[in-house]
């Protein structure tokens, strides 16, 4: 054949295994075309052949180091766990490091002391329009006050009870709020257990029912 058309999955994998099957049927560089396609339809079939390219070597590498990682990685230290912590254990580059992510969110969730923090709201009353809008202490000048104490925050209101508050600079903007993305099935469990106290079960059971 003059043509030799190489439809692997569209991935690194993939890549790798089209390059594997040129390089073993000993496939002439020029007759390779590569065609990918995320859904077997005639139309997406037949465009994607329309438009064929070389193999794409750097996904073929990024395949070769990966499968090295997983050797050096997991080969050699899975049986050192084994050993030296307990049967059966595994390790692995990317379960190895997700491992290690839990581990020191862990570590910082049950070293986190509590530390009491106050806030000091006013409503305040607008002379020429008579209408009333809410005010947060932020600070003196542009340095920010962190009030831990109560008694803090009772020194500083008797110092500014029945005062005149005076608007001295307003800053007018724009804010774009970004809706969050659809739920997947984890993260819809994530807040229902979050938010609500559910069980997976539960979850489930509510999200079919």
């Amino acid at each position: 054949a003059k043509t030799v058309y190489l439809a692997t999955d569209p991935d690194r994998e993939g890549e790798a295994i089209a390059w594997h099957l040129a390089h073993i049927l000993e496939i002439p560089e020029d007759s390779v075309c590569r065609v990918t396609f995320n859904e077997i339809t005639k139309e997406t079939v037949q465009q994607s052949i329309k438009k064929p390219r070389k193999i794409d070597m750097n996904l073929t590498n990024a395949q070769q180091a990966r499968r090295v990682l997983d050797r050096i990685v997991g080969y050699k230290i899975s049986p050192l766990l084994w050993k030296k912590v307990k049967p059966g254990l595994s390790a692995g580059r990317v379960q190895s490091v997700a491992v290690k992510l839990i581990v020191d969110r862990e570590n910082e969730i049950r070293n986190f002391v509590p530390e009491e923090y106050w806030n000091i709201y006013a409503i305040l009353l607008d002379e020429k329009s008579n209408k009333e809008f809410e005010a947060r202490l932020y600070g003196k000048g542009s340095k920010k006050i962190e009030l831990h104490k109560k008694e803090e925050v009772d020194e500083i209101l008797e110092n500014i009870k029945g005062g005149k508050y005076i608007v001295t600079d307003v800053k007018r903007g724009e804010k774009k709020r970004t809706p969050a993305p659809p739920f997947t099935t984890s993260t819809m469990q994530q807040e229902a257990s979050r938010k609500l106290g559910f069980t997976l079960k539960r979850t489930m059971s509510v999200a079919q029912g």
